[in-house]
């Protein structure tokens, strides 16, 4: 009878798997005959699918990715999806704030938002008198807003001017010597978030629980064609509002810059004009 001995075969995959299939030893038939039914097909299929499986997978999404969720401080965010629009998709830049956390730097620049039927271009949310975003400098310049109002809040300074107009603008400021000049120093252990240069249809920070420390605060050059700027329940030491424009109606009579807070101190030097954006 004759002996047909396959030779022993050995497939080495790539150094990862860490692992090899060896062929089998041999195979001894009677009347001379060999039959190896799909071995190689089945070695062969195995290894593409497993290449299939790893280049399939999602890819991770990262600080400043849009229609994303980002939370407290992580720069790996999740998908978001607007309640306004379940079936688009996203182009949302979402921070969540919460456990107390420190943020050194938060800064937009060069960003253009807005999408027709948003009520807030851009909104920044404490959560109550208790637990608010305490932030050390807030400052918007260079940018532009339909409307703009932050309310419940306290402010040690408030300066708007330098370039400041509004179609029609009303600051409701209580003074009060009492308040607080937060100031923030440290930046040992706080994250920063810096986007730069997008197209966002809008910009939500909303604080989940504890309180929310933020050295400093800054849109630069940030346009909004629709909504308005939506601030509540925030401690800032200083609010600085420069060469920026506010107006949705050209209508001076009725105002798009509006203030309602506690302060310290205010240099108020907005110039009225007719000014509708588009």
């Amino acid at each position: 009878m004759d002996k047909i001995r396959i030779p022993v075969v050995g497939i080495k995959m790539p150094h990862f798997w860490g692992f090899r299939l060896p062929m089998p030893g041999g195979i001894y038939l009677g009347g001379g005959k060999l039959i190896l039914v799909g071995f190689s097909t089945v070695v062969v299929g195995f290894v593409a699918s497993m290449f299939v499986l790893i280049n399939t997978g999602e890819q991770q999404i990262t600080w400043p990715m849009t229609g994303a969720s980002y939370i407290n401080g992580s720069m790996v965010g999740a998908n978001h999806v607007d309640p306004e629009f379940p079936a688009d998709k996203s182009q949302t830049l979402q921070l969540y704030f919460g456990d107390d956390l420190r943020l050194d730097e938060v800064t937009f620049r060069n960003i253009s938002l807005g999408k027709a039927g948003l009520t807030d271009a851009f909104s920044l949310q404490g959560i109550d008198a208790s637990n608010r975003i305490i932030i050390d400098e807030l400052i918007i310049m260079n940018s532009e807003f339909p409307s703009f109002d932050i309310a419940s809040s306290t402010a040690y300074s408030v300066v708007a001017q330098n370039g400041v107009t509004a179609a029609g603008h009303t600051f409701t400021i209580t003074l009060d010597a009492t308040v607080d000049d937060i100031t923030v120093g440290s930046g040992r252990g706080s994250a920063s978030y810096i986007a730069e240069n997008m197209i966002v249809d809008r910009i939500l920070m909303t604080q989940t629980s504890g309180s929310t420390i933020i050295d400093t605060l800054i849109l630069d050059n940030v346009n909004a064609f629709t909504g308005t700027f939506n601030g509540d329940q925030l401690t800032i030491g200083t609010l600085t509002i420069q060469n920026s424009k506010f107006g949705d109606d050209g209508d001076i009579n009725s105002a798009d810059l509006v203030l309602n807070l506690s302060a310290n101190n205010v240099a108020d030097g907005v110039v009225e004009a007719p000014i509708n954006i588009q």
